[in-house]
């Protein structure tokens, strides 16, 4: 299958974004060795997570209307998240990825409440693979073999800024994890 995703992902993207994807699945890998889960759905998810990124408007626009997604996906605001929701599609339908792949891959840009391990090893590996740089990242990187949890915190919060400083909207979702995460904290601590 990792082969068929391959040959998918060459026809889909430039290969600077391929790249990426290449990088983000060795990284995901990595962290399934380190946390003990199971590798080959971490691959995966690492490498299909942006198959959709390099879609027109006009292919998002289709395969939104085809899947009956919710058309707020088009807004300006959320050009960021739709291609985790129509990649997620794709890798069920197409792959028959399970459930929790299919979740994994949907919120890899903003996590979610409760994230299970598949998917904040997603979520991490797309922000810190090795063709990642930007301020902040040893750090991340470091704290991603120390405690996941911890390094998706450091992650939000340094994106939240990063978005803050730009004046640019910040998704609720992001909040809402980084508020989850931050609780299960106090909760493990008290």
């Amino acid at each position: 299958m990792e082969e068929e995703i391959k040959k998918d992902l060459k026809e889909h993207l430039k290969e600077k974004r391929y790249q990426h994807s290449l990088n983000v699945m060795e990284e995901a890998s990595n962290l399934a060795k380190h946390y003990h889960i199971d590798e080959e759905k971490c691959r995966l998810c690492g490498l299909i997570h942006d198959i959709a990124k390099e879609f027109t408007n006009e292919e998002n626009e289709k395969f939104i209307k085809d899947h009956n997604l919710d058309k707020s996906l088009l807004e300006s605001d959320n050009k960021k998240l739709v291609h985790g929701y129509i990649a997620a599609i794709i890798a069920k339908e197409k792959y028959g990825f399970t459930n929790d792949m299919v979740k994994a891959i949907k919120y890899h840009t903003t996590g979610y409440p409760n994230m299970d391990l598949l998917g904040k090893i997603v979520y991490l590996a797309d922000k810190i693979e090795k063709g990642r740089n930007y301020p902040g990242i040893i750090e991340e990187r470091t704290l991603a073999y120390q405690n996941i949890d911890k390094a998706i915190i450091l992650c939000l919060n340094n994106q939240i800024n990063k978005l803050k400083k730009e004046n640019k909207k910040i998704n609720p979702l992001s909040y809402q994890t980084l508020k989850s995460l931050e609780n299960s904290f106090k909760v493990s601590s008290n």
